[in-house]
């Protein structure tokens, strides 16, 4: 018997409130709006850029960014659930975001460019993020996506080896965190489930956004950035 599984079912105090059937298609849907109402921060940063990249370019950016984000959310359902075992998941999943949202983020950008250039150096293949080509095409962007989500899976499990070895105090720290909320589930379930899922993912959404786009020059000096950020490095025959 398959066994449907969504964060909204998992978390303890929602099955008394809402009966089992109608909660998955209520999770999937809250999910959905979620994700939709995250992704608005891409759009809202497009619009904010001089130069403003080429739609067919922001197409490919953000569906590399979505599918990713998509990857993580998952796996985080399921890390969630293993660590939790037969306790309430919800401390282990709101864990799991702040951490996705500090560290993972920026350990993502560092392990990807890493791969990026040796790739390049071992193959000759240039796979930086953001190079779709003049005009952007969809072989290179399957490439880079295939790489992007080998980065993901590749930083939450090395993370999830790491928060095992610590997951009895992680697990407290969640608890803790989410213990002022343990008189009213309902609140409990919308901060966790809603709130803070919305502001923290539109946040990594932004930050993943800038080491995913390959900016012009131009574009580069009116942003935050550090080197190699843009997913530019030289070709193997400049090396």
């Amino acid at each position: 018997r398959v066994r449907i599984i969504s964060i909204s079912s998992i978390c303890g105090a929602l099955p008394e409130l809402i009966p089992r059937p109608a909660s998955w298609k209520s999770g999937f849907m809250v999910q959905g709006v979620l994700a939709v109402l995250s992704f608005t921060a891409l759009i809202i940063k497009r619009y904010q850029e001089t130069p403003r990249r080429p739609v067919n370019v922001f197409k490919f950016d953000a569906a590399k960014n979505g599918i990713g984000a998509g990857l993580a959310h998952f796996i985080n359902i399921f890390i969630s659930v293993i660590f939790a075992g037969k306790t309430d998941p919800c401390p282990f999943y709101l864990v799991q975001i702040l951490t996705d949202t500090t560290l993972i983020v920026w350990l993502n950008f560092i392990i990807l460019r890493k791969v990026e250039q040796h790739i390049q150096l071992e193959w000759g293949l240039n796979v930086a993020s953001g190079d779709y080509g003049e005009p952007p095409n969809w072989r290179r962007w399957l490439q880079q996506v295939g790489v992007w989500c080998g980065v993901v899976v590749g930083c939450k499990l090395a993370a999830a080896c790491v928060q095992w070895i610590f997951v009895v105090p992680l697990g407290q720290m969640g608890t803790i965190i989410l213990s002022p909320l343990c008189f009213n589930p309902h609140l409990e379930l919308f901060i966790v489930l809603v709130l803070l899922p919305l502001l923290l993912n539109a946040f990594q959404f932004w930050i993943v956004d800038n080491y995913l786009m390959s900016a012009p020059d131009s574009y580069k000096k009116e942003l935050p950035s550090f080197p190699g950020m843009y997913g530019s490095f030289p070709s193997v025959e400049q090396r």
